[in-house]
């Protein structure tokens, strides 16, 4: 439950960021804060909670995240300014990630290992159904209700979700012992990637090539240098990088992002395409975006089987194969095709988001000792993917819209939507290319995978 919860609200607001930007009166690229506020914050606290909570358990530290969580969600509802309901996704965003880098780890701890695979399967469905839900479950909850709405369900489930926890829970005793964190570490890590996303978004108002957005993305460069450097040089790491020794589970992690990445690229570029260039309704938008996740919740499952039978990388790389297709009907798709060419897009899109199994592939594939990290890792991977597709489908659509118009421009250009295809279009090239580098990082891996079994044999 919170798993979707936490899931679904990193993409179930771009629907509403219309309504926002013209509820509050700001452009549509300062309304879209509330969603990258979101996204770069659990970016920069998972790792921190997912060593907290080796320290003095996960099940404590998911269940006060799961408080946070809907007590933000309360406050984001009750939001009348821009400034407010930043402040609120803050604290969801807190809770969140306190609840995202322990639930593997829960997992994990709580099935035995031989049902691991189907317990993280089925983790990953809920996941992956939040991740691209999003967009449609808003758009019907607007159609009826207003965008304060979208944060007041989960009120509800969230407390559901606590008071489920306190009884099905096992009762993990509290260590309370003072908590070691690798400080200079996790400044490093944080640092670089907040400057990183802040000169993603400041770019996109004021372009790449001012010297302070480049001061950013080098000192990102830096940051990272100094994190990997502290981390193998401390005797109590934040990230144990050890973990990454193991090539099929560096591989599962790119390809999570890659995968949620591109998701991304639907849930920002869509609702604007059926909404203001196709001129659909959000209750229409949201039945359509529906399309992806009705087939996610039945092709998942398939996904699942078939993992336990021939591997979570060989279902995968089919999986990616077929992401292939809808990006490629993105790519040409124009508003004379009507709706029906996007609905058979997005159930494709659903098939092979449900086929990719994302987290059996991450955790199947890190040792026991790592079990714990790895799932912190896993979320990381997702939630920074989610914040570099949302960063990409942004830069890459205003890119495309400025380039048509002969100026810069960050918003909906609504006299000539003519200019948004262009850069929609622009935008998919992107999405095809991360797919198709996913695929190839899949298909070398099996095939080394292939050889080195017939060379042991």
């Amino acid at each position: 439950m919170v798993s979707f919860m936490s899931t679904i609200d990193a993409s179930i607001v771009n629907i509403a960021v219309p309504q926002l930007s013209h509820d509050f009166g700001v452009p549509m690229n300062q309304a879209e804060w509330v969603v990258s506020v979101y996204l770069v914050l659990i970016c920069v606290l998972l790792i921190f909670f997912g060593n907290v909570s080796d320290q003095i358990g996960r099940i404590p530290v998911f269940q006060v995240g799961t408080i946070i969580f809907t007590v933000g969600s309360l406050g984001c509802g009750l939001s009348n300014s821009l400034p407010m309901l930043l402040i609120m996704r803050v604290l969801q965003a807190v809770g969140s990630s306190m609840t995202m880098a322990t639930n593997f780890g829960i997992i994990t701890e709580i099935f035995p290992r031989a049902r691991h695979g189907i317990a993280l399967g089925v983790n990953s469905s809920f996941v992956q159904i939040g991740n691209i839900m999003g967009p449609g479950l808003g758009g019907l909850i607007l159609a009826a209700f207003t965008w304060h709405d979208i944060f007041y369900i989960n009120v509800p489930l969230g407390i559901i979700a606590f008071i489920l926890g306190r009884k099905l829970f096992p009762k993990e005793p509290v260590h309370l012992q003072k908590i070691k964190i690798d400080w200079p570490g996790y400044a490093a890590y944080a640092l670089a990637i907040v400057a990183f996303f802040v000169g993603i978004y400041w770019g996109q108002d004021s372009g790449y090539t001012r010297l302070p957005i480049i001061g950013l993305f080098v000192c990102t460069l830096i940051m990272i240098g100094g994190f990997v450097y502290r981390e193998n040089h401390t005797p109590a790491p934040l990230l144990n990088l050890r973990i990454f020794k193991n090539p099929a589970f560096t591989i599962g992690v790119l390809t999570t992002m890659m995968v949620f990445a591109v998701s991304y690229f639907n849930n920002m570029i869509l609702p604007f395409y059926l909404q203001e260039t196709l001129g659909y309704s959000s209750a229409i938008a949201g039945m359509i975006l529906m399309a992806a996740p009705f087939v996610n919740v039945f092709a998942a499952p398939l996904g699942g089987q078939l993992s336990d039978h021939i591997g979570p990388e060989r279902v995968s790389r089919y999986g990616l194969g077929l992401f292939l297709i809808p990006m490629i009907i993105f790519i040409l798709i124009e508003p004379s095709w009507g709706a029906l060419w996007l609905v058979i897009a997005l159930m494709i899109f659903g098939f092979a988001n449900g086929t990719f199994q994302n987290n059996p592939m991450i955790m199947s594939n890190a040792g026991q000792e790592y079990q714990g990290i790895a799932g912190s890792i896993a979320s990381l991977s997702r939630n920074l993917g989610m914040s570099l597709g949302l960063s990409l489908a942004t830069s890459t659509l205003y890119w495309g819209i400025s380039r048509q118009a002969g100026r810069h421009i960050t918003s909906y250009p609504h006299a000539h939507p003519e200019w948004f295809i262009a850069g929609m279009h622009i935008s998919y090239y992107f999405a095809l290319g991360l797919i198709v580098i996913a695929l190839g990082l899949l298909t070398w891996l099996l095939r080394s995978t292939r050889r080195a079994a017939a060379a042991n044999s």
